[in-house]
């Protein structure tokens, strides 16, 4: 990624990965309050599909303890913009 992103960005290419990779979730169905495993049941499997994209994309330094309680979107936005190694500008918060 190129230059720093805004938080609705970011936001934005979370939702979008989420839905590539699930596969069988409709955009409109996503926003940053989803829990996308209580919403969408989502398998194990997909979830980690789905984080380790999270952490190529963004190249996200995050250990299992920060993913042990995040369940939605704006969690994984949050993280990314607290520790992303993506340039930070104040545009991201």
């Amino acid at each position: 990624m190129e230059g720093s992103l805004t938080r609705a960005e970011i936001s934005e290419k979370v939702i979008q990965l989420f839905v590539d990779i699930i596969g069988f979730i409709d955009r409109s169905q996503v926003t940053e309050q989803t829990d996308f495993i209580h919403d969408f049941k989502i398998i194990d499997d997909d979830l980690t599909c789905f984080v380790m994209q999270i952490k190529w994309q963004f190249n996200l330094q995050a250990t299992q303890e920060d993913w042990d309680h995040i369940t939605t979107i704006k969690q994984i936005v949050d993280l990314i913009v607290e520790r992303s190694d993506l340039q930070c500008g104040p545009r991201w918060r």
